[in-house]
């Protein structure tokens, strides 16, 4: 599975992908309270709110942020809806068009202390967002307008939350006119508007009440020929991913220990990442994996967190450019690190001290040898890095061929840079590309060549 996911990591970094999210959208709120009383009223919790919450995309617009790291160009077709469109374009989401009929999208509201739910979810919904039939026939026909004079996209999501959007148009004739390929998300209803998908990814509740069928297999068999789609991929939470695929049926259930702190939005999370590996020529079974990954990842972290494609990765050793496509304070160090000793542990504590991840950039030998002589280095590259994989403080390791770490830096952009105190505090490599420099306090006597001179005093 890492050679997959590592393999799938260099084809995002080099190829762009577009992607079509089509469906309902919706919008989410939390609302951070505290719980301070039992209510006299009624024996229910009293919640203080200093009216503090923050508003996110929800629905389809949910699948869309997701491919905030997916090097994808993306664009959201829905209802339209003034408010919601001032919170899409805040996250950076492109609306197809905006410029018709005005409609009221879902609400959800949820409560929260200290990241916990300690109240039911307040819904505000109206029927079919607000729309008459001649209103929702009118923004369909401009979205079927706008989809056939722009570029077609590799992949279109469908992304059905039973609130009215597809009840009145088939998204799918519209994108198989087109030769584009389609992912279907759906929810209880008429099976007939998604025949001819590409793939067909119910969850295991959805699943049982569309085909009537208790068994995964006979679900998936009835939806793969009912359809005539490509794969059928049911999803049921942490329990793995199964379903049919060349007229073959599939399980995926790795064993890997997940500490859950949200669902809300996991399905949108797996839908996005199985588009952009979709879309990316992997088949869907192999997709389908690949996004079972991102959604573990995406329920460690608050709701509507998009996963980044360095999480997904999973290592310290990462490859340069990932770390650009960030949400956290990167610092930056770099060093030969050639014998560890306290100066360098100390330097490290102090760098990670100033934000919120610590990458450290490790000249390679051939850096080293042009740095310091053939001598140079005794630890070869591939040992530094096991040594200094096992250091807490370093959350990122790369490495550079070059003597200084300028190109590095300039690919990385990190917030923040740091080196030790024993350097020259002028004119320092690449303090002209970050926000921040700070220098760590020198640890007199320690540096790797006073220990080798000591090491060859002994030795003689």
């Amino acid at each position: 599975m890492e050679a997959l996911i590592n393999d799938y990591i260099k084809n995002v970094l080099s190829i762009t992908t577009s992607i079509h999210c089509v469906g309902d959208a919706m919008i989410d709120e939390y609302y951070d309270v505290k719980i301070s009383r039992i209510s006299p009223e009624y024996p229910i919790p009293v919640m203080l709110c200093n009216n503090k919450f923050i508003s996110k995309p929800g629905g389809v617009a949910n699948v869309a942020l997701q491919f905030k790291y997916l090097n994808a160009k993306v664009k959201l077709i829905t209802f339209p809806d003034s408010h919601a469109y001032n919170i899409f374009k805040d996250n950076s989401l492109e609306l197809l068009s905006n410029d018709y009929v005005e409609a009221k999208l879902p609400i959800k509201r949820r409560f929260l202390d200290n990241d916990i739910q300690v109240a039911p979810r307040l819904d505000i919904e109206f029927p079919n967002c607000g729309l008459h039939d001649i209103e929702q026939n009118l923004i369909h026909n401009i979205n079927q307008k706008i989809i056939n004079n722009i570029e077609k996209p590799n992949v279109a999501i469908l992304s059905d939350y039973d609130k009215g959007f597809f009840n009145n148009k088939n998204y799918i004739n519209v994108y198989k006119k087109l030769n584009v390929k389609t992912i279907v998300d759906p929810k209880i209803g008429n099976l007939d508007k998604w025949k001819y998908c590409s793939i067909f990814k119910p969850n295991k509740n959805e699943a049982r009440i569309l085909s009537g069928f208790e068994d995964w297999q006979k679900q998936a068999k009835y939806f793969y020929r009912y359809l005539k789609c490509e794969a059928v991929i049911i999803t049921d939470a942490g329990n793995g991913i199964k379903g049919i695929y060349k007229n073959q049926f599939f399980e995926y259930n790795p064993q890997v220990e997940t500490n859950v702190k949200s669902v809300i939005g996991a399905g949108d999370c797996f839908a996005s990442y199985l588009a952009s590996a979709f879309a990316l020529g992997y088949n869907p079974l192999d997709a389908a994996k690949i996004a079972y990954h991102a959604g573990l990842i995406y329920v460690t972290k608050s709701a509507n967190s998009p996963v980044s494609l360095l999480e997904l990765a999973n290592t310290k050793l990462v490859n340069p450019e990932l770390l650009r496509y960030r949400d956290f304070k990167l610092v930056f160090t770099n060093g030969c690190f050639d014998i560890l000793h306290p100066g360098h542990i100390e330097t490290l504590k102090f760098a990670k001290s100033k934000g919120d991840k610590l990458v450290l950039a490790l000249n390679s030998d051939s850096s080293i040898k042009k740095i310091k002589g053939d001598s140079r280095p005794i630890l070869n590259l591939s040992d530094r890095i096991k040594i200094l994989s096992s250091i807490d403080c370093v959350d990122y390791i790369v490495s550079f061929e070059e003597e200084t770490p300028f190109e590095l830096i300039n690919i990385i952009c990190p917030d923040v840079l740091v080196k030790g105190g024993d350097y020259n505090h002028t004119n320092l490599v690449g303090s002209n590309l970050v926000n921040e420099v700070y220098f760590s306090e020198y640890v007199s006597g320690n540096s790797s060549t006073n220990l080798i001179n000591k090491l060859n005093k002994i030795l003689l």
